[in-house]
């Protein structure tokens, strides 16, 4: 191989490592973003959660004095 090829290769090399540097980079930031948005989503389902169970424990209340009768009877 003469000097040419060679210093051609390289540059290609080089190329390939710049280019798959920023396709990482990207990925990297992608990645950050998705799980921001993963623990933003998971905060939120654990208080939709804690409120079904809230609402259910009033409903659960409600019901049982609904079906006594008045002191009166």
């Amino acid at each position: 191989m003469n000097s040419d090829t060679i210093e051609q290769r390289f540059e290609q090399l080089e190329e390939k490592l710049a280019y798959q540097e920023m396709t990482n980079a990207e990925l990297s930031e992608e990645i950050f973003r998705q799980q921001k948005e993963i623990d933003t989503l998971t905060l939120a389902h654990q208080s939709m959660v804690q409120r079904m169970e809230a609402l259910q424990d009033v409903a659960a209340e409600g019901d049982g004095s609904q079906n006594e009768k008045p002191p009166h009877y």
